[in-house]
């Protein structure tokens, strides 16, 4: 199995920085990260957009992206309109309900 030090890195950095954001306030401060296949076509719109994600188990999740989602394709920044369906994502951001608001998606 392949591992990207870089993009575990930044995981490792984004983990620490919810966990100092959680305990900063009284609400509650949930990151979920996930990984499946796109399903059907993106729905993009300006600079925003969402899509279906199966994730490994199965399940489907709707993912939002907003202006100020970061999507990475290959390594370098791209938008909504370079997702297609059927590519493998990594997604995260904070759940809200029972939506996924991406802070970055990941097309490797």
């Amino acid at each position: 199995m392949r591992h990207d030090s870089g993009m575990l890195r930044r995981l490792r950095r984004l983990v620490v920085a919810a966990a100092v954001l959680a305990g900063c306030g009284d609400g509650t401060f949930i990151i979920a990260f996930n990984s499946g296949v796109i399903v059907g076509s993106p729905r993009c719109a300006g600079a925003g957009g969402q899509f279906d994600l199966r994730q490994t188990g199965g399940l489907e999740v709707l993912v939002v992206i907003t202006s100020s989602t970061t999507v990475v394709v290959a390594g370098s920044t791209g938008s909504c309109d370079d997702l297609f369906s059927g590519a493998t994502v990594e997604v995260s951001g904070r759940q809200s309900g029972d939506r996924l608001v991406a802070g970055t998606v990941t097309l490797p």
